[in-house]
């Protein structure tokens, strides 16, 4: 017959610490396994930065820092902010453009979702996925209502929103949006030049003569012009230039009134 014996109590002990150290073990391995998926994606956010065409053109390798690790929109997501300098001003690969030998600051942001990159930008400026710049869009919400008086032939600005009204005329041009604006910034070279495109709206008397854009890129000479009606319209420019100030978008216009033969 077997006999049941009652463990001693140094035995008891022994089981109970043995059971706390296991225990203690596997919430150290759950730890390490959140942590080390957090180092995971890190290290997938700094290499593809590394081998982004902006850094491998003239990034300084041991210049790279993350400054931030925050939480993305979903459990598998995370948004890692890195500072970096490159030994000049610009984005992509610059091969055969004037370069100024300036080091430069620069901030990535990526956004990893479920261990792949979902997105990854340069200062705010540079979409280094598509590889192109950043194109802003601003809207009529944005900007003012106020109208200004405009003569023929002379220049004048309008804010987004804003109308220009030409007195005995009966013509009023209004400023929509910016529709797109992937200038590359100022004081850099990108590989892709980029684009402005705005709308106005154009009303001669009672009559609308509809929406029109205009476009300026970096080989606009002169700016954008085109016949509406009557009237010949030329959009000067755009300011502010990207990287050079964060006002308002406001357009450059001159109106000429064409008179027939």
């Amino acid at each position: 017959m077997l006999h049941y014996r009652e463990p001693s109590k140094s035995v008891k002990r022994v089981v109970a610490g043995l059971a706390v150290f296991i225990m203690a073990l596997l919430a150290l391995a759950a730890c390490s396994s959140e942590g080390g998926d957090d180092e995971v994606d890190r290290r997938l956010a700094e290499s593809f930065l590394r081998n982004s065409p902006t850094f491998r053109f003239d990034g300084l390798p041991d210049t790279i820092r993350l400054r931030d690790r925050a939480a993305g929109d979903c459990e598998t997501c995370a948004v890692y902010t890195f500072g970096f300098d490159s030994s000049h001003p610009g984005y992509g690969d610059r091969t055969d453009l004037p370069l100024a030998s300036v080091v430069t600051a620069h901030e990535a942001v990526i956004s990893i979702e479920n261990g792949l990159v979902n997105d990854a930008l340069i200062d705010g400026l540079w979409d280094v996925i598509t590889q192109s710049p950043i194109a802003r869009t601003v809207t009529a919400e944005e900007g003012t209502s106020t109208p200004v008086t405009a003569l023929l032939d002379s220049p004048f600005e309008l804010h987004i929103g804003q109308e220009a009204v030409f007195g005995d005329e009966g013509l009023k041009i209004t400023f929509v949006d910016v529709s797109e604006d992937s200038r590359c910034p100022a004081a850099t070279n990108c590989v892709v030049s980029g684009l402005a495109k705005i709308r106005v709206d154009v009303v001669a008397g009672e009559r609308p003569l509809g929406m029109h854009e205009f476009v300026l890129d970096q080989r606009t000479v002169g700016g954008s012009a085109r016949g509406i009606g009557q009237y010949v319209f030329s959009m000067r420019e755009l300011n502010p230039y990207p990287g050079t100030a964060t006002a308002p978008y406001a357009a450059i216009f001159v109106v000429s009134k064409v008179f027939a033969v």
